[in-house]
């Protein structure tokens, strides 16, 4: 099993990874693992970490690109709460694409100099 199969694995199962908030620890929902997968997980503990960190990575520039496309169209409210609960719910392997999509089509971000 690789760390990229395993994260796999534990999506298709309804177990969503988390991380600490220092980072350094992996959390699960209690009593979700098989035993198979808590050994999985201590074999490749470095590389989740290191995997998870980028997904909330991109979550956030995810959700950042969303909010700009809502800026361009002037959406209300409970609009732009509802592009947050669509993006939450895009499977993980679809972000990268949607938030290029999004980027393509409402900008990149603007940096402050």
């Amino acid at each position: 099993m690789t760390p990229d199969a395993l994260l796999r694995d534990l999506l298709q199962a309804g177990i969503e990874p988390g991380l600490t908030p220092d980072g350094e620890n992996i959390t699960v929902p209690a009593g979700r693992l098989t035993d198979t997968q808590r050994a999985a997980i201590r074999q490749f503990k470095r590389e989740l970490i290191e995997r998870l960190q980028e997904s909330a990575r991109l979550t956030t520039e995810l959700l950042a690109a969303s909010m700009r496309a809502c800026d361009h169209w002037g959406d209300s409210a409970e609009a732009r709460e509802q592009m947050r609960q669509d993006v939450l719910a895009t499977p993980h392997h679809l972000r990268a694409d949607l938030l290029e999509h999004l980027q393509r089509e409402y900008g990149r971000p603007r940096h402050a100099d």
